[in-house]
């Protein structure tokens, strides 16, 4: 089975035991998720099966969109409230500062990221390494925001709505906002609510998705990664498929449709029934429109 199920990730438990269990239900060898998130945190996880792993980087780069709640008064050594608290503070920040500061932070800020979050330090993961005490700073990093609008406040906690691009750290916007406001901040709940064309109003949780497996339905759960990905696809003709399975790239007059206005980038290879069977790189003016890279037995 290949595809992306929409999985609302429960709080409490990892990412990887989330893939572990779709690996468990499904019944497939290649599983994989699309974006760490928290243990603490819950929604959107998508995870990509059989074939569909190999887009995840394409995934993984889609616009994002969190709801997250902080609380103000403490700084935690993670920046959330699971961690060792380092600092208080008796300030109480008023609702329009709040809202001013996190406005501010719309843009491309560079922010402070936390020791313990999943940023690769010379490829190992920052929190290995922060729990092991080989790390106390893991620098700086620019996010990419577009948009927050602070929901509700009522002093020491606060709701926000932030929607923003891939490697935007929310526990990093939090402390920062603590750290302008004078009040320190921990984030103490997180929900992301959108990844990319998945939301958490479609997202099912783990006891459903295997509930609807065990009647014979999984075909229902799984979305076909062409219909998720923003790329370019190419229609071949019934009578070059043979060849593209033996990874032979189809010259144009092979095309029953290609796309247009591309000059370059990665092209999806479809079946007239719209099945997925190879992707490769577009070739402007040449004979040859779309080098195979990859083919799907």
């Amino acid at each position: 089975m290949n595809g992306v199920i929409n999985v609302c990730k429960e709080p409490g438990v990892t990412s990887f035991y989330v893939v572990a269990q779709i690996r468990k239900i499904f019944k497939v060898k290649k599983a994989g998720h699309t974006g760490t998130l928290d243990p603490m945190a819950e929604g959107v996880l998508p995870v990509c099966l059989g074939h569909a792993t190999k887009f995840a980087e394409f995934l993984t780069a889609e616009d994002k969109q969190y709801i997250a709640q902080f609380r103000l008064g403490i700084a935690c050594d993670t920046f959330d409230t699971t961690g060792a608290v380092l600092r208080k503070s008796d300030l109480h920040p008023d609702e329009s500062s709040v809202r001013a500061v996190l406005e501010s932070f719309i843009g491309e800020p560079e922010l402070t990221v936390s020791a313990f979050s999943a940023k690769k330090i010379d490829g190992l993961r920052a929190y290995d390494l922060a729990r092991k005490g080989k790390l106390q700073d893991a620098g700086t990093a620019p996010m990419k925001i577009f948009k927050i609008e602070l929901l509700s406040y009522n002093y020491p906690v606060g709701i926000f709505v932030i929607d923003c691009g891939k490697g935007v750290y929310v526990r990093s916007v939090i402390n920062c906002m603590g750290d302008k406001l004078g009040s320190f901040a921990a984030m103490s709940g997180l929900m992301r609510s959108r990844n990319g064309q998945f939301h958490i109003k479609n997202a099912r949780k783990l006891a459903d998705i295997k509930q609807i497996a065990d009647s014979g339905r999984k075909s229902e759960l799984v979305t076909p990664v062409q219909d998720v990905l923003n790329l370019p696809k190419a229609v071949i003709k019934d009578k070059i498929y043979n060849a593209v399975m033996h990874g032979i790239s189809p010259k144009a007059a092979d095309y029953q449709s290609l796309p247009d206005a591309y000059d370059s980038g990665m092209c999806l290879l479809l079946t007239r029934e719209g099945k997925l069977v190879a992707f490769g790189d577009i070739q402007k003016e040449s004979p040859v429109p779309v080098k195979l890279s990859r083919v799907f037995q």
